[in-house]
């Protein structure tokens, strides 16, 4: 029952989700920057409709190979029409604690997927085991409970907010993940392992301000719905967190600051 609530819990809503197909490596994975040369291979676990996985095969170039895999069908369905006939660039359906495949890869990326998943370990065990020796393992995530708003946002969004990590945390995700990655890493076998803040600031005056702000108002749009059917939160209660939200935007909002690390060990 619990696993069954946690799937459909980190089940992607079909409706578009323009924070998805605005990230590429520069703005949203810049940590894998310097490990992307042509012609390596990569692996992207949990690559939602497969923005930042057309950035990495730009990046590779025609003689790398990037492989992404997520278990949703429909963004699967979306990265492929998105990347149409792109020679070294594939996705495949896969669920991350079950995915098998012989390749082996120079990196193996899981960006902002951990936060879905209520077995982190088994995942990254299962992960572990496509890097090719000397090859890196790279995780990148949240730690929910330190994102930051200067000043406060409205009280209906902090509503919203608490009620998205309850939410969260009763399907059995871990809303501080990114602060026991490096634990995690260890417990399967890592020695060496990059600990590196990835911290996403918006700030007024920065000309994507309105745009990035924004983004917890999406988050209610989007994944609001289903705090409501589970009872955590009311339809009415979820609209006047998106319009009270963007008012904070246009008018009081100075920054918000969104905890993010990047993790990474090389595999012996």
């Amino acid at each position: 029952m619990a696993d069954q609530i946690a799937t459909e819990r980190a089940k992607m809503p079909a409706a578009h989700n323009p924070v998805l197909e605005r990230r590429t490596v520069e703005n949203a994975n810049q940590n894998l920057l310097k490990f992307l040369r042509p012609g390596i291979h990569v692996l992207d676990v949990g690559c939602g409709s497969g923005a930042i996985t057309r950035s990495i095969h730009e990046k590779v170039g025609a003689t790398g190979f990037v492989l992404g895999i997520d278990p949703n069908p429909n963004l699967i369905d979306q990265a492929r029409q998105n990347a149409p006939d792109h020679a070294g660039l594939a996705f495949e359906q896969g669920d991350v604690y079950t995915f098998d495949t012989a390749e082996r890869f120079d990196v193996v990326t899981c960006s902002r997927t951990l936060q879905w998943l209520a077995q982190p370990k088994e995942a990254l065990l299962n992960m572990k085991r496509f890097v090719k020796p000397g090859g890196f393992l790279s995780i990148l995530d949240f730690n929910h409970e330190k994102l930051s708003w200067t000043p406060e946002p409205p009280m209906s969004m902090r509503l919203f907010y608490d009620a998205f990590l309850a939410w969260r945390k009763d399907a059995g995700f871990d809303n501080a993940i990114a602060d026991h990655l490096d634990g995690l890493m260890r417990q399967i076998g890592f020695q060496s392992i990059q600990v590196e803040p990835q911290f996403e600031i918006s700030r007024r005056g920065n000309a994507d301000f309105a745009v990035t702000s924004r983004l917890w108002a999406e988050v209610a749009e989007l994944r609001g719905p289903q705090l409501v059917k589970a009872g955590y939160i009311t339809e009415e209660q979820r609209l006047q967190a998106i319009s009270e939200y963007d008012n904070w935007i246009q008018t009081d909002g100075e920054s918000m600051t969104v905890y993010l690390l990047a993790v990474e060990a090389q595999q012996t």
